[in-house]
């Protein structure tokens, strides 16, 4: 395990207590800790994050006792995980990322190991669904002129908005044309990720300019990208990332690989 840097002696003392807890449930085959902390980047109000991979989906409600900080959690089995890698709705996001990101804590099997492993190669195969593309370019053909409207009205109120109301769909779109699975919104996880996209070749950087750049700017420089990346969403084929079926183990049964 790599050594994490806390950001108050609280957060690693609550971390070793929720570990040694979960350790003692025979349902815990593997825990990692994910967001700001395992990146480096928390703050003494940081919550501490956790996936947990479970042997069998289990239907109680999973509890911690109290701490004095906030503990999130998130417990699915291996088979779960990896159906929650490849998005196929509108608006999904892939964990795959907090798997990329994350700190393995707790891993007797090699279970959490194995999905660190697989995560890169099911992405790199992972082609958006046809419907997702289709859906963000008939988003941009009705919004686009909305958005030219607003900036010749130049209400400063409508501008603003305007321009923060579209970016969350922008950035989805950028990932949809890039032929990569949505990140979490997160801003820790969009950091990480945003030199990932290289459609068009300066997209991060132009991305990182909406979002620092005043309202009209913004909005212009919107409208910019999205007509040079609507030529990008155009469906491809989808092509499979089924990986070859692991071994069964006590906590990772032979698994069915989602579609993508």
């Amino acid at each position: 395990m790599m050594a994490l840097q806390f950001p108050t002696p609280l957060h690693q003392r609550v971390l070793d207590e929720v570990i040694a807890e979960l350790q003692t449930d025979t349902d815990v085959c593997g825990i990692m800790l994910v967001g700001s902390v395992a990146r480096g980047t928390a703050r003494a109000d940081s919550d501490l994050d956790l996936v947990i991979v479970a042997t069998e989906d289990n239907k109680q409600p999973w509890q911690l006792r109290p701490h004095p900080l906030p503990v999130d959690f998130t417990v699915r089995t291996a088979e779960q995980w990896r159906e929650h890698f490849t998005p196929n709705q509108i608006g999904d996001e892939s964990w795959g990322y907090a798997f990329l990101d994350g700190v393995i804590l707790h891993d007797p099997t090699g279970t959490v190991a194995r999905l660190t492993t697989d995560i890169p190669k099911v992405h790199a195969r992972y082609r958006v669904p046809a419907h997702i593309k289709n859906h963000y370019a008939r988003l941009w053909r009705h919004v686009r002129p909305k958005m030219q409207a607003v900036l010749q009205r130049n209400d400063p109120v409508e501008i603003g908005w305007a321009a923060a109301a579209m970016t969350n769909d922008l950035v989805r779109t950028v990932w949809a044309a890039n032929d990569l699975p949505n990140p979490s919104l997160d801003l820790g996880t969009f950091h990480r990720h945003l030199d990932d996209l290289t459609i068009p070749t300066d997209v991060a950087d132009r991305l990182r300019d909406i979002l620092r750049t005043p309202p009209t700017e913004a909005l212009r420089q919107q409208l910019n990208l999205i007509t040079a990346i609507e030529p990008h969403l155009e469906p491809a084929e989808r092509s499979s990332t089924s990986d070859q079926d692991a071994d069964a183990r006590p906590c990772e049964p032979n698994e069915k690989r989602p579609p993508t």
